[in-house]
Formats: structure tokens, sequence, C-alpha cells
């Protein structure tokens, strides 16, 4: 089987030239996780807290269900072809068709855009399975997995929707103890057993414990969203800068400093950023204020003059 699955790359492969070897090294990213948990920010920083959610969950669920089987089958990546995108991971299932079809999987059964846009994102999903051949990263059946699994994460977590947004955490002192100590286990055995190629993950456990903090202090109700579309473009775009750099770092860092500082992006994210805006947004609404009020007191001491007059 591995021969003719061999065979089906060499034949993507033949038709290779740089346009072409450009253009899927680019459609592969639809199933990165980096672009989604991007998109996942911005989402969360123009007040969509609850689309933000969805898009991580399914990128935490995908990656960790095909990052997992990946390690148990332990199959090898293809040999004897040209490799386009260097992997050192193992081979089945494919992360990236499971991310893209998870996200193209939920947008069907969920119903939240058009049919039309649902079937793009399946074609996008079935692209990125391509893409993987043709790069040589990837058998057949490896995409063909992938896509399987990413299609049950999307069906699964549409079937959990209403329970996510619904979540409530009434914590009682004990309860609370408890889940910071929960928590502490996880980072715990995410820093004893997760691999160094996965160390992204810490970003996703960042963004979750940012989230939480969010949604279930006080710090929710304090914090104003921009105001306008002028706010919007400077809050998201200052906010990637900031995200891309904190990732920089922990992308050329190694051990604990680089999981520590993927985990600061995550709550960069959810806690920090937010925080940052609103505070940059209620000193332009001050500001505003000010002006106003200072429209108005010109306005009365030219009507005042006049009446002297």
């Amino acid at each position: 089987m591995v021969f003719e699955e061999i065979m089906v790359n060499q034949f993507l492969q033949s038709f290779s030239f740089p346009l072409l070897d450009l253009f899927f090294k680019g459609a592969t990213y639809f199933g990165h996780p980096g672009l989604w948990f991007v998109l996942g920010s911005i989402l969360f920083w123009l007040g969509k807290e609850k689309q933000s959610f969805k898009i991580v969950s399914l990128v935490l669920f995908a990656s960790f269900f095909s990052g997992t089987l990946k390690y148990i089958i332990g199959r090898p990546r293809p040999i004897g072809i040209l490799q386009l995108e260097p992997e050192f991971t193992p081979s089945m299932p494919s992360g990236h068709s499971t991310i893209a079809s998870a996200m193209a999987s939920f947008a069907y059964f969920s119903k939240e855009i058009q049919n039309k846009y649902a079937y793009i994102l399946i074609g996008l999903a079935l692209l990125t399975g391509l893409s993987r051949l043709y790069l040589g990263v990837h058998f057949l059946t490896d995409v063909l997995a992938g896509l399987l699994l990413g299609t049950l994460i999307g069906w699964f977590v549409f079937k959990l929707e209403h329970k996510l947004n619904k979540m409530q955490f009434h914590i009682t002192r004990i309860k609370e103890e408890f889940l910071v100590v929960l928590f502490f286990v996880i980072v715990i055995i995410c820093y004893l057993f997760v691999p160094a190629e996965f160390y992204g993950s810490f970003a996703l456990l960042g963004y979750f414990a940012g989230y939480a903090i969010y949604r279930h202090t006080q710090v929710k109700d304090i914090l104003i969203l921009p105001q306008t579309k002028t706010q919007s473009i400077i809050a998201v775009f200052f906010g990637l800068g900031g995200l891309g750099a904190i990732g920089l770092i922990a992308y050329f860092s190694t051990g604990l400093i680089s999981q520590v500082t993927f985990f600061i992006s995550g709550i960069f994210v959810t806690l920090i950023w937010p925080i940052i805006i609103s505070k940059f947004v209620l000193k332009r609404e001050k500001q505003k204020l000010l002006k106003i009020k200072r429209r108005n007191l010109i306005k009365k001491s030219a009507k005042a003059k006049k009446k002297k007059k």
C-alpha cells in the first residue's frame, strides 16, 4: 500500500514548477493552527468572543487528537520523494487536514454562515489535503484519516456548542482552590510530556486560562471594546504586532522559556491586550468628552458676548 500511495505523491509532483510549489505552500496554511489562532485573536479583540472561543476550541480538539494519534501510530513520513516542506513529526493522521476539515465541518453543521461559504470551506479543506500530498509530507491515507477525524471533531464541537456557550462556573472557595491546583497539574503534565514541536499548544493553554479569568471575574464588566472602525483597526494592527513579537520570541526560544512565552501569548490575546485596548478606548472617549465640553464652553461664551453687545 505504501508503494501505491507514494505513486500518488509522485504523480502530483510530476506537475511541479515554482509557481505551483508556491501556491500549494500557501494553500497548506489553511490547515495551520497558527492561522486560526490569529483569526480567533482578531475576533476576540473585536468583541466576538463566542466565535473566537469556538475557533480556538476546534484548534485545540483537532491538534490534541491528531497529535496524540500521530505518536500512538508512529508512522514515518514518506521517503523517496521530494519534500517541499520539512516535517519531523510522525505522519498519520495529517494535522493540517484535521484542522481544515474540523473548521469546514463545524461551519457546515452549525449553519452559522451561508451554505455557499460552508462549501467553500469544504473545498479549501480538500485543497489543504491535496497540498500535503503535493508537498511530499503525507501519504494519501494520512490525509484521508485527517479529513475524517476533522469532520468528526467539527460535528462533535457542534453538538457541544450550546453547552460550551452556556457554561457558567459558580465557584465556591473550595472549588476555586481545586481549580487552581488542577490548572497547575495540567501545566506540569504539559511541561513533562508535550514534545518540543508542539510547544505552541501552550498558547492554547494561555488562551483558555485568560478566557476563564475574562469571563468569570469582574474584568469583563470593566473592559470597553473598540467603539469606532478606526479604533478596531488600531486594536487589531497593534495587537497582531504584539502577538507576532511574542510568538517570534517563543518560536526561537527553547525549553521552559519557549513554553512560558507561548503561554503568555495566549493570555495576551484574551486578557492583556483587551485590558490595553480598554484603556486606549477609555482615554479616547475622555478626550472626546473634553473636546465636546470645550466646544460647548466656547459656544456659551460666544453667546454671552453677543448678549452683552
